[in-house]
């Protein structure tokens, strides 16, 4: 396969300005110390069962506060529950405890009323008890004053004859 000058031309440059890239970039040195990467390794994977027993513990204890937390929760929504009964209790009562008391007003008002009539007819039978003894008495003082006229006239009139 031939290729035409201009492409080979420019893959040969390509290539170079790769070569020179990669050359002019530095490139971290590779460390060969195998016994310090060996120990390492060793060191980490013996303090893997203490961060596992760590995990685990911080993983038991948060299963032990959200249990908790559940458990406040549902308390917590108990009462809130026994809240909302009472609440409705409360306003039943106070509904029947309004009615009871509108019924007592008007017992009251017509217990007054009633007492009002009676006072006012009590009333009247004094004034009629007093105006009939008044007339009475007045009867009584009236005749008497006329026979005492009577008397006193014809007391009058024997002596003139």
């Amino acid at each position: 396969m031939k290729l035409p000058f201009s492409r080979l031309t420019r893959l040969l440059l390509s290539i170079l300005f790769l070569l020179a890239l990669s050359a002019a970039l530095k490139v971290p040195a590779a460390q060969a110390n195998y016994f310090s990467d060996l120990y390492e390794g060793l060191q980490q994977f013996s303090e893997l069962p203490g961060e596992v027993n760590q995990l685990q513990e911080s993983y038991e204890q948060t299963v032990e506060e959200l249990e908790k937390t559940k458990n406040e929760l549902g308390a917590t929504k108990d009462q809130l529950g026994q809240t909302i009964e009472d609440m409705e209790s409360y306003r039943t009562q106070n509904a029947a405890l309004m009615e009871q008391n509108r019924q007592l007003t008007q017992v009251v008002d017509q217990l007054k009323d009633d007492r009002i009539a009676r006072e006012n007819y009590l009333h009247r039978i004094k004034i009629t008890i007093l105006t009939g003894a008044g007339l009475i008495l007045c009867y009584f003082i009236l005749i008497r004053l006329i026979r005492f006229r009577m008397r006193h006239r014809s007391s009058k009139g024997d002596r003139l004859r």
